[in-house]
């Protein structure tokens, strides 16, 4: 049978402040390569393991939560995460030009597919295919024919919003990107900082995004301890393969 292998996890990122968002907009890029045998059924690959840490202090209302855990598996059809589920069909789309679009109307990240020589796979090696289970298993059936590499980008925007009009928010948060395959090849690591108290001019907010160090701790006294509000479920995106 075939065997998947990390190429590459690679990040960027760029600085969000709109008139709601307050934040970064965080991109991780896999490289997965895939190599065929003459025998032997399509093997998936690992699930993405996008690990992350939150503390979260809300001063305002005098509370604090917490999170740690793998955002993929806690919640694989988010409009974030779901581009690893969709990993398959979305390759056939970009090979063949045509543009994703969610329920939401947005595409977020991205999934390419490549020869085994780096090549762009184009559509005509896929076939026409009606419908995302048949263009999942036309990227599939190339990829056991012939090998190849998927490029998925993950694109994040972790951000805390700015409070509406007549409203306040004193809040303070620590979030850490620990990112890669489960069990295969690097990882990708960061934090983001934000202390946002909208009582004071936005200029005296403090945003930080890393690549590299430690993020900062937060204090845990004087607040109660409430149950973290991560959206949960593991349920798919239509179409999508674990």
């Amino acid at each position: 049978m075939g065997s998947w292998s990390v190429e590459s996890v690679t990040c960027r990122h760029t600085a969000l402040n709109s008139a709601t968002e307050y934040g970064t907009n965080w991109y991780v890029t896999f490289r997965l390569k895939y190599t065929a045998t003459l025998m032997g059924s399509f093997v998936e690959p690992p699930k993405m393991a996008w690990d992350e840490i939150i503390l979260f202090n809300d001063y305002a209302k005098g509370e604090r939560w917490e999170f740690e855990g793998n955002m993929y598996t806690q919640k694989p059809d988010s409009p974030t995460m779901a581009v690893w589920a969709q990993r398959y069909f979305r390759a056939y789309l970009d090979a063949h030009n045509q543009a994703f679009r969610d329920s939401f109307g947005k595409q977020k990240g991205h999934s390419k597919l490549f020869d085994k020589k780096g090549n762009p796979v184009d559509g005509r090696a896929l076939g026409t295919h009606a419908g995302g289970k048949a263009q999942n298993k036309a990227v599939q059936d190339y990829l056991k024919k012939n090998g190849g590499i998927l490029e998925i980008e993950v694109h994040d925007i972790p951000n805390v919003l700015k409070p509406g009009a007549g409203k306040v928010k004193n809040v303070e948060r620590v979030l850490v990107f620990n990112c890669g395959v489960t069990g295969l090849g690097p990882r990708v690591k960061a934090w983001q900082y934000i202390r946002m108290d909208s009582t004071q001019p936005e200029t005296s907010w403090t945003y930080k995004f890393e690549t590299a160090g430690s993020a900062p701790g937060l204090k845990t006294t004087g607040l109660k301890v409430i149950a973290d509000p991560t959206p949960k479920g593991d349920l798919l995106p239509t179409d999508g393969i674990w």
